[in-house]
C-alpha cells in the first residue's frame, strides 16, 4: 500500500510540474526541429559580419592613414554586425524561411531584414564610433553588400536545385497535357526537383495564347489535337494528363490519343474528386494515377438525378436483392440517399450483407434499414419476407453471373437464377408489389452459355408474370433490364485485367477479335431506376452503350494506364474462346425492335417473346428435374425451349503469333469470359 501511495504521489508531482511532457523523445524532437532555423540564423550572422567588415575595409581603404585604425576596430565591427543582424532577422523571422522552398513571397521579408539591419548598423556605429562620421556611409555600403549575400543564402539552394534539375539526363521524358493551374503545379515540382522520376520535355495546351511560351524552361509545343506529333518530336516516354476540370468526353479524346501513341499515361483525378479528398490540398505529382477506364466509354459520364430518384423511392419500402454485390450495393446506396421509408437488403452471402447493412445504416439510420439473409430459391422463405415487409418496389439484382463457373454447375444457374426470380416475382404479384425490376444481361440474347440461358429464361418469366398482372386491376408493373459488362463490378473483365496487371502479368485474353459492350456502374443504376418508373407491361430496357470495345485493345489500354508497355513491360497471352463464349455480344435479337423512351439514352423493347407464354409451366418442370437430380431431364427441358442452345457459330483458335508465348498456366487458371 505504501508503495502504491508513493507511486501515486510521485506521478502527481511529475504531472503537476510538467515533467511527463518533457520526455527525452520530446526534447530530442524539439532540438531536431530547431536545428535548421538555428543553422540558417548562424549563416545570416556570419554573412552580416562579412558584409560589415568588407564595408569597413572599403571605406577605410580610401585613406591609407586610417587603415590601421580600421583594423583595430574589427572586433567592434563584427559585434555591431552580429547584433544588428540578430535584431533585424529576429524581428522579421527571416531565419525561419525555408531555403528549399524559397519563393517570391520571401523577397519582401528579405528586403525588410536588410533595411532593419542597415538602421541597426547606423545606430550601433554611431554609438560605438568605429570610424568617426562614417556611420551613414557604412550602413548604406553594408546594405549593398548584405542584400546579395542574404539573397544568395536564401535563394541559392533552390536556384542550384533548379539548375541541376534542368541538366539531368535520367527520368522518363514526359509531355504534360494541360498548362493550367493544375498542370503548372505538377510541372513546377518535377521541373525543379532533380530527384523526380519525370523529366518534362514539352507541354500541350489548347489555349493559343500559351503556344510558343516556355514555362519553367519547358516549351508549350501544341494542343491536344496534335498530341501525337508533340510526343513524337520530343521522344516522350510517358504522358501526364493534368486537366482536372476536363469533361468526360474531353478526357476520352485525350486518353484515346494517348492509347494510339502506345505510351503509358497518368492523369490527375477530376476536380470534384480532388475537392472531396482534400479541399485545400496543393496539387502535386503524387496525385497522378492511372486514369479511369470509364473515360474510354466514348460518352459523357452519367450523373444520377437525385430529384428523380427521390420521386421514385422517397417514403416507400424498397427491397433490393443481391444487396452485397457491386450493382446491388450501389443501387442500395443511391436509394438510401433518397430517404425511403424502409430499405430491405436481401442477400445469401452473410459477409456481403453485413457490410452493405453497415454502410446504409450509417447513412439512413439503423431503424430504417433491415438486412435479410435469405436464399431466394427457397419459395416459402421468399413469400414470408414479402408477406411480412410488404415492399412497394423490388429490385432483383441477385444472380450467379460468372460464366466459366456456371458452365461447371449449370443446375445451380437454373436453381438460383431461374427459380429465385420465379419465386420472387410470384410473391411480388401475390402481395401487390407496385413495381418489379429484373436485372438481366446481354448474354441472354441468343444465349450460348448457361448463365445467359438462365437470364433469358428469367426475362421470359417476367413477361409471363406481366401478362398475368395486366389482367388484374392495379397489378404489379414488371420489367427487365439488360446490362453489358459493368466496368469495375465484381467479376468484370476490367477488374480481372486490373488484378492481373497488379500481379505483374501476364494479361490473359480469350481472343484478340473478341468485343464486349461496357457501361459504368452509375449508368447501370440509372437504367434500373428508370425501368422502375417506365416499366408497365413486361418491357425490356437497354442502355445505349455505343459500339462494343475490342478486348485486346482494352487490355493494352489498361496496361498503358498502369504505366506499362504491353509486350515490353507486361506480357499478353491468348487462350482462345472456351465453351459457351461468343466472339461478340448482342443487345437484342433480330425480331426485337428497341424504341426510344422519355429517359435519356434508354431504349425499350416492348415485343414479347412467344416462348414466354407457358414458360412458368416449363420452369416448374425444371424444378422437378432439379429435385430429382435428373440432369439429363433438365437439359432435355431446356433443349425443347431453346433448340439452338449450345450451337456455337465460331470456335476461336489462338493467333499464330500468340502460340509461342502461351503457357500451361493459361489453361490451369481460367479467367472469366470477357
Amino acid at each position: 500500500m505504501q508503495t502504491l501511495s508513493l507511486e501515486r504521489a510521485t506521478r502527481s508531482v511529475r504531472e503537476t510540474i510538467g515533467i511527463e511532457s518533457w520526455s527525452l523523445g520530446t526534447l530530442k524532437a524539439w532540438i531536431e526541429g530547431a536545428r535548421a532555423p538555428l543553422t540558417v540564423l548562424a549563416a545570416e550572422l556570419f554573412l552580416a559580419a562579412l558584409a560589415c567588415v568588407a564595408s569597413v575595409l572599403l571605406l577605410s581603404g580610401a585613406s591609407l592613414s586610417e587603415w590601421g585604425r580600421a583594423r583595430a576596430v574589427f572586433p567592434a565591427t563584427v559585434l555591431v554586425a552580429a547584433a544588428s543582424a540578430l535584431v533585424a532577422t529576429g524581428i522579421v523571422q527571416l531565419y525561419r524561411r525555408s531555403l528549399r522552398h524559397a519563393n517570391l513571397l520571401d523577397v519582401p521579408t528579405l528586403g525588410a531584414a536588410v533595411v532593419l539591419n542597415a538602421i541597426c548598423v547606423a545606430i550601433f556605429t554611431a554609438l560605438v564610433d568605429p570610424i568617426a562620421g562614417s556611420w551613414a556611409a557604412l550602413s548604406v555600403m553594408d546594405a549593398a553588400f548584405l542584400a546579395p549575400l542574404w539573397g544568395l543564402l536564401h535563394f541559392g539552394p533552390r536556384v542550384w536545385r533548379a539548375h541541376r534539375a534542368s541538366r539531368r539526363k535520367h527520368g522518363s521524358r514526359v509531355v504534360i497535357v494541360g498548362a493550367g493551374d493544375a498542370g503548372l503545379s505538377v510541372l513546377k515540382e518535377i521541373a525543379l526537383d532533380p530527384g523526380s522520376p519525370f523529366r518534362p520535355v514539352a507541354l500541350a495546351d489548347d489555349d493559343p495564347r500559351k503556344r510558343g511560351c516556355s514555362l519553367y524552361g519547358v516549351p508549350v509545343l501544341g494542343g491536344t489535337h496534335n498530341l501525337a506529333k508533340v510526343a513524337s518530336e520530343c521522344h516522350a516516354d510517358e504522358i501526364l494528363v493534368c486537366i482536372p476540370s476536363a469533361t468526360h468526353a474531353q478526357m476520352h479524346d485525350i486518353l484515346d490519343a494517348c492509347r494510339r501513341l502506345n505510351l503509358p499515361v497518368r492523369s490527375l483525378p477530376s476536380l470534384p474528386e480532388l475537392i472531396q479528398a482534400a479541399p485545400n490540398k496543393r496539387i502535386s505529382p503524387r496525385d497522378l494515377r492511372g486514369p479511369k477506364i470509364e473515360h474510354l466509354l466514348q460518352r459523357d459520364e452519367f450523373q444520377p438525378d437525385a430529384h428523380e430518384i427521390g420521386k421514385l423511392v422517397e417514403g416507400k419500402t424498397i427491397l433490393v436483392t443481391g444487396a452485397g454485390g457491386s450493382i446491388g450495393s450501389e443501387l442500395a446506396r443511391q436509394i438510401a440517399a433518397a430517404s425511403p421509408r424502409k430499405l430491405l437488403l436481401v442477400d445469401k452471402s452473410e459477409n456481403s450483407l453485413f457490410y452493405a447493412n453497415l454502410e446504409n445504416a450509417e447513412r439512413l439510420g439503423a431503424e430504417r434499414v433491415k438486412p435479410v439473409l435469405a436464399d431466394l430459391s427457397i419459395n416459402a422463405r421468399v413469400r414470408k419476407i414479402l408477406q411480412t415487409e410488404r415492399p412497394e418496389i423490388v429490385f432483383h439484382a441477385a444472380a450467379h453471373k460468372h460464366v466459366s463457373m456456371i458452365e461447371l454447375h449449370p443446375e445451380e444457374a437454373i436453381r438460383n437464377n431461374v427459380l429465385g426470380t420465379r419465386n420472387l416475382a410470384q410473391a411480388s404479384l401475390d402481395f401487390a408489389v407496385g413495381s418489379f425490376v429484373n436485372i438481366s444481361t446481354d448474354k441472354a440474347v441468343n444465349p450460348q452459355n448457361f448463365m445467359g440461358l438462365s437470364k433469358r429464361i428469367t426475362e421470359l418469366c417476367i413477361q409471363d408474370f406481366s401478362r398475368q398482372s395486366s389482367a388484374q386491376s392495379g397489378g404489379t408493373r414488371f420489367s427487365n433490364v439488360r446490362f453489358g459488362n459493368v466496368a469495375g463490378s465484381t467479376g468484370s473483365v476490367i477488374r480481372l485485367f486490373w488484378e492481373q496487371i497488379q500481379r505483374g502479368g501476364p494479361i490473359r485474353i480469350t481472343d484478340p477479335k473478341a468485343s464486349r459492350y461496357f457501361m459504368s456502374i452509375s449508368e447501370a443504376v440509372h437504367l434500373i431506376l428508370s425501368a422502375a418508373s417506365l416499366g408497365r407491361n413486361g418491357e425490356t430496357f437497354i442502355f445505349e452503350m455505343g459500339t462494343p470495345f475490342n478486348i485486346y485493345e482494352l487490355a493494352t489500354t489498361m496496361a498503358l494506364f498502369s504505366g506499362l508497355r504491353p509486350g515490353k513491360d507486361i506480357a499478353i497471352e491468348f487462350s482462345g474462346l472456351r465453351k459457351g463464349e461468343k466472339l461478340t455480344e448482342e443487345l437484342w435479337e433480330r425480331w426485337e425492335r428497341p424504341a426510344a423512351t422519355t429517359s435519356k439514352r434508354i431504349l425499350a423493347i416492348r415485343d414479347k417473346d412467344p416462348r414466354s407464354s407457358g414458360i412458368l409451366a416449363a420452369v416448374n418442370c425444371m424444378e422437378q428435374m432439379l429435385t430429382l437430380e435428373d440432369s439429363a431431364g433438365l437439359l432435355s427441358s431446356i433443349s425443347e425451349l431453346f433448340p439452338a442452345f449450345g450451337v456455337q457459330p465460331y470456335v476461336a483458335r489462338p493467333p499464330a503469333h500468340a502460340a509461342a508465348q502461351k503457357s500451361t498456366s493459361v489453361s490451369a487458371h481460367p479467367v472469366e469470359a470477357a
